[in-house]
């Protein structure tokens, strides 16, 4: 079986739907899919797919880059990762939720991803709102 890695570097893209929570409020678990196309220049808040020494595949939001080192940091997540840039396999261009397909290029997309990004505090701010405005829809 192909890797991700190979899929992007033979095809240009890879899709896939997204397991676990580290992306969240963007992306749901087992619900929504992503696109991810094979890049060579990266940016501050992409979200793209790296792979860990250990070889487990990670989707995370660019925080930082410093030379050759891109930092990464989950939406839903606090923790900082560094990452090696050969580590990194594409980044996301689109992403589909609920069947409606979104592009990364999107003001809204840039808008969220700048606000949610803006610093610690803020994401968690705006989290708790998140979660309580979510929690009173139910």
């Amino acid at each position: 079986m192909n890797s991700p890695r190979d899929i992007v570097n033979n095809m240009g893209y890879y899709s896939a739907t997204v397991h676990g929570y580290s992306m969240y409020p963007l992306l749901f678990d087992h619900r929504d899919s992503v696109y991810i196309e094979k890049s060579d220049e990266y940016r501050k808040y992409d979200v793209a797919l790296f792979e860990r020494a250990d070889g487990q595949l990670v989707l995370h939001r660019i925080i930082k880059i410093k030379d050759s080192v891109l930092y990464f940091c989950g939406d839903n997540d606090f923790v900082i990762e560094k990452v090696e840039k050969q580590q990194v396999i594409g980044k996301m261009t689109e992403f589909s939720r609920k069947g409606k397909e979104y592009k990364t290029s999107d003001f809204f997309y840039k808008l969220y991803s700048r606000v949610w990004c803006f610093s610690p505090f803020t994401r968690r701010v705006l989290k708790r709102v998140y979660n309580l405005f979510v929690g009173l829809r139910r």
